[in-house]
């Protein structure tokens, strides 16, 4: 990519010359403008963002020094080289402490000035270089923290010290805070939308809701989907954190409501629901668990909950009264999720005998309790078969708008009972777990060397992240992101042994751009460095 230049002086041959006699293009310039005097160059400099600014001082509407600050104050990343005459001398040397990066001399010499253009333009790439390394080590530690915590909401337990932080150390040490936002009625909402519209929806809320909440947490948060229509903020916290509360979240809320109004989706309610005590890795699953149980007890009108709100009388308005009723009935929501995800036909099965048993026992007294209790069902039943992909969009239509009339228990069971029975014998006929495990293996091994994550992968599959997640830990004994850095490392040091390659171009190849993090995770995997890996090996042989 050719960098771009812009050039100044209020002598029209001067101007000339400098365009025509040095050879910009061999040294990987690009002329992006000529100008007169400084207002014309800082309008260019606007317009064009140039890498060097090559400037006389001495012109009139606006000198090269105002031009000089001019260009700080709008903070233009871009180096500035000035001409100056003898007399100019110490004027220059001042302006060297306002960033200019070096100053010629008139009469120009034009092989000293060729020099340096070229002199700079190796530091304005090797700069770019270096702020592109950085940039890509922050994207891989940003991806491999989302995988960790991902796995931890999803309650798989990941390797200890699988992720590290040089300041905060382990992340299994560390403690966080969690926020769900739900969207109220996405899954009725979003009927009529085809897949790569609902697709790019939850794509573009997932920015908007990282645009607007990153400047609120100082430690920053990591946003998470386990769901269409429904994230996670995981956001770190220490002792001496300020607490969240829904005072800190109320203008994220306001913002977030408009930005819905402007997308023209005012038929969606973001809901908040908070867990403010701080919690470790190992709990966020739990964590994430209540917060689910407390956006389902409480009424849609309440934009913030904490966790836990509504334990005591909503809790007993909602399900029946007996105790121990009301952990069974989790226990169903439960079984059904797992009995979907992870193709449990007998945890189905033993759902819908549970349920025919207890709609079989019921007295007159407790009806109203149990038709809340079916419809809830019901409800989640259908966003989870909708997550994986289960369920025709006519059909998914036809049975929100049977929702909306009033239906009696034996509506609702046989409802339930049918997509049950829908649902297991998709199930069946879908690809098997092994089936989409070899095809995922296959895949890594294909994309080693390329920057890719669950959600790419998961995408490839026809599968949800989350239902993903839970195929690949339950299939290969680790999580995503052990596996492949372990695939990586075997790979690097096959490569180590039987190739000549550079460190860095081994580190490349497998998927680490930068040398320092590979050497990092290769030690960490085998105990040694690259270096000593490679040496050890050799004297072996």
């Amino acid at each position: 990519m050719r960098l771009k230049a812009l050039l100044v002086d209020d002598e029209i041959h001067i101007l000339s010359n400098l365009s025509k006699i040095l050879p910009w293009g061999d040294m990987g310039f690009e002329i992006v403008g000529l100008a007169r005097n400084g207002k014309d160059a800082l309008e260019a400099a606007a317009l064009h963002r140039p890498d060097l600014i090559l400037s006389d001082i001495r012109m009139p509407v606006m000198d090269g020094i105002t031009l000089l600050q001019k260009v700080r104050e709008l903070n233009f990343p871009c180096e500035i080289l000035l001409l100056t005459g003898y007399q100019e001398f110490e004027y220059a040397k001042t302006a060297i402490r306002y960033g200019v990066k070096d100053y010629i001399c008139k009469p120009i010499h034009y092989a000293e000035l060729e020099e340096t253009v070229g002199r700079i333009a190796g530091e304005i790439r090797e700069k770019r270089k270096a702020l592109g390394m950085e940039e890509r080590l922050h994207q891989a530690k940003d991806l491999a923290a989302e995988n960790f915590l991902l796995h931890a909401l999803l309650g798989q337990e990941t390797e200890n010290g699988a992720l590290w932080d040089e300041e905060q150390g382990p992340a299994e040490e560390r403690c966080y805070v969690l926020l769900l936002l739900d969207f109220e009625g996405y899954s009725h909402h979003s009927l009529p939308w085809s897949a790569p519209q609902r697709k790019a929806w939850n794509l573009r809320t997932k920015h908007a809701i990282k645009e607007i909440f990153g400047g609120v947490f100082p430690a920053g948060a990591t946003v998470l989907q386990i769901r269409e229509g429904e994230w996670c903020l995981v956001v770190p916290v220490s002792t001496d954190s300020r607490p969240i509360t829904k005072w800190t979240l109320q203008p994220g809320f306001e913002r977030l409501r408009q930005r819905l109004r402007e997308d023209d989706e005012a038929g969606l309610a973001v809901r908040f629901c908070l867990e403010p005590r701080p919690q470790t890795a190992q709990e966020l699953a739990a964590a994430y668990y209540r917060l689910q149980q407390t956006l389902i007890l409480k009424a849609p009108e309440e934009w913030f909950l904490e966790a836990g709100e509504g334990r005591t009388e909503d809790f007993r308005e909602i399900w029946p009264a007996d105790a121990g009723d009301s952990r069974m009935h989790w226990r169903w929501i439960e079984q059904l999720s797992g009995g979907l995800r992870n193709g449990n036909l007998e945890a189905l099965e033993q759902v819908v005998a549970e349920l025919k048993r207890y709609i079989g026992h019921m007295d007159e007294h407790r009806a109203y309790a149990a038709v809340k209790l079916l419809h809830y069902l019901l409800i989640h039943l259908l966003r989870e078969m909708r997550e994986l992909q289960m369920l025709p969009g006519e059909q998914e239509e036809a049975l929100w708008q049977r929702l909306q009339r009033s239906l009696s228990l034996k509506d609702l069971l046989s409802l339930i009972v049918s997509l049950i029975a829908q649902s297991r014998s998709c199930l069946s006929s879908k690809k098997t777990s092994e089936l989409l495990m070899m095809t995922a293996e296959n895949y890594i091994q294909r994309h080693l060397g390329d920057d890719f994550g669950i959600e790419e992968l998961a995408d490839h599959l026809g599968i949800s992240t989350s239902y993903f997640c839970l195929l690949f830990k339950s299939h290969f004994g680790e999580t995503f992101v052990e596996y492949l850095t372990k695939q990586r490392i075997e790979l690097a040091k096959c490569l180590l042994r039987e190739s000549g390659r550079s460190i860095a171009q081994i580190g490349s190849e497998i998927g680490y751009q930068e040398r320092r993090y590979f050497t990092k995770v290769f030690q960490k995997y085998t105990g040694m460095t690259p270096s000593d890996y490679r040496q050890k090996e050799t004297n072996a042989s």
